[in-house]
């Protein structure tokens, strides 16, 4: 009908009506391509309009893909390094799982030390028997017996009084408590060493791309001083391409650091167990600080006197020598008491009280070579633990020393560093005002600046060897957690 209205009022032999009624049709066109019903009109018209109008049903029942622009917002944790390691010796999974270990062996031992205390329970029977008389008598008739009827209720009882290897199993499972705080102390000291150390690559990344983004800054602004130089004459092509290709080299620089920053970060908070839609915000920087001599002899004597695996060793040493005095303890005579009281009969009603004392002894007179088998093997355990001892303090040793030697050496590269960055930045100042006379081509520019960007690595990393010496100290010592959680 719209077509064929609005080709009547074109056609030549419209009469003087005809713009009125051009305007009129034109309005309604307006109107019905605005309004809902076009669009079920065309969806139901023109094949080449119809993929264009989703229905309602269709949209509903789509997939819905959840983007970049629709996911939750990452949402920030402002830590402090001492922050960081505080929640990490709150939640982080190993520490968490050490824990529950610790509260198990102290479980262990409650159950090896109820084994050593009286024991008493409550027990009730109630049976109703027939049998054949023949089976007694051996007589060739069948005879039935019964049925009787028979009730018996009460407590019962026992302690044992002498089992050397029974409460062995107590001082042993005594010792196993200590032994396992000892190692979840070794393992809250390495979670806060790897957090820490952690901590301060995050802040290696941060500073080398603060670090890079100068960079940038700066080949950027040697690129249009190369530029304009060209444009005036003064300068050359090759020098503005070699400016452009250093540019390009610092920016692959400043998206790699930036990279680095999210990857070391990620990490950071898988150690402090964070949620998967928070990650953590540094507040704290990387910076020089000075360190106080510290005696190599001291060192060693405090890391043997604090490190948990120490404590631990003593008390893997003490387990394996209660295990030889329990396997000896084996041939040792095994006394124990029992018995119960009951009120026994056939009925409720006609019932006594009955009552059993017993006293056992067993004494081992022969086994085949088994207790002379389990000495040995506890010795040969006893062996296997000193060398283990042996190789723990050569650990500690090491570890001390090479802690030291990388303090006193980051000590000097930081000095050496900062000089290196002042002089760099001097360099590149001077080739940037020969290069603007007209002394020089760009080349000393371009040399300058990737002597600037040498220098600004060496400073950063000999910030990031600082304090990484400081972590392998206090770790070497066994004193992460003391140094940087409190």
């Amino acid at each position: 009908m719209i077509v064929f209205e609005c080709a009547a009022c074109s056609s030549p032999s419209a009469g003087t009506g005809a713009p009125a009624r051009l305007r009129i049709v034109a309005v309604l066109c307006v109107l019905l391509f605005h309004s809902p019903l076009s669009a079920v009109t065309l969806a139901q018209g023109d094949p080449a309009v119809r993929p264009k109008v989703q229905p309602a049903s269709a949209a509903q029942s789509a997939p819905q893909v959840s983007t970049a622009s629709s996911a939750s917002p990452v949402q920030p944790l402002p830590l402090t390094l001492k922050d960081a390691v505080q929640l990490a010796l709150k939640q982080n999974p190993q520490v968490v799982t050490r824990r529950l270990l610790s509260m198990e062996s102290e479980r262990n031992r409650q159950i090896a030390r109820s084994a050593l205390l009286p024991q008493a329970n409550l027990a009730a029977t109630a049976s109703l028997d027939q049998y054949n008389v023949a089976i007694v008598e051996r007589t060739s008739g069948r005879v039935a017996a019964g049925p009787y009827q028979y009730i018996a209720a009460g407590p019962g009882y026992s302690q044992t009084i002498f089992d050397l290897p029974l409460f062995r199993s107590y001082q042993i499972s005594r010792e196993g408590v200590r032994e396992a705080r000892a190692q979840e102390s070794v393992t809250r000291e390495d979670v806060a060493a790897s957090v820490v150390t952690q901590y301060i690559l995050v802040l290696r990344a941060i500073a080398t791309y603060e670090a890079a983004k100068t960079r940038v800054a700066l080949a950027q602004r040697l690129y249009e001083q190369a530029a304009s130089l060209e444009k005036t004459g003064v300068g050359l092509k090759i020098d503005t391409t070699r400016a452009q290709v250093e540019l390009q080299n610092e920016r692959q620089n400043l998206t790699d650091a930036q990279t680095l920053t999210h990857t070391t970060n990620y990490v950071l908070a898988e150690l402090l167990d964070l949620p998967r839609e928070q990650e953590p915000v540094l507040a704290d920087q990387l910076e020089f600080f000075t360190l106080p001599e510290v005696e190599q002899t001291a060192a060693l004597n405090l890391a043997f006197a604090n490190r948990p695996e120490m404590q631990a060793q003593a008390s893997e040493e003490h387990i394996v020598l209660l295990q030889r005095k329990s396997a000896q303890d084996e041939r040792a005579p095994k006394l124990d008491f029992s018995g119960d009281w009951q009120y026994q009969g056939a009925r409720f009603n006609n019932g006594i009280p009955t009552y059993t004392y017993e006293l056992g002894l067993n004494l081992p007179l022969f086994t085949s070579g088994r207790i002379h088998a389990e000495i040995a093997r506890a010795g040969l355990e006893q062996q296997r633990i000193e060398q283990n001892r042996h190789m723990l303090e050569a650990r500690i040793v090491r570890e001390v020393k090479s802690a030291l030697d990388e303090l006193d050496a980051a000590r000097s590269n930081v000095d050496v560093a900062n000089l290196g960055l002042q002089l760099a930045n001097d360099e590149v100042a001077q080739a940037e005002r020969r290069f603007a006379a007209g002394v020089t081509t760009n080349v000393e520019v371009v040399t300058a600046q990737d002597a600037l960007a040498r220098a600004n690595s060496n400073q950063i990393d000999a910030l990031y060897r600082l304090n990484q010496s400081r972590v392998n100290l206090a770790q070497a010592m066994g004193e992460v957690q003391n140094t940087y959680a409190k």
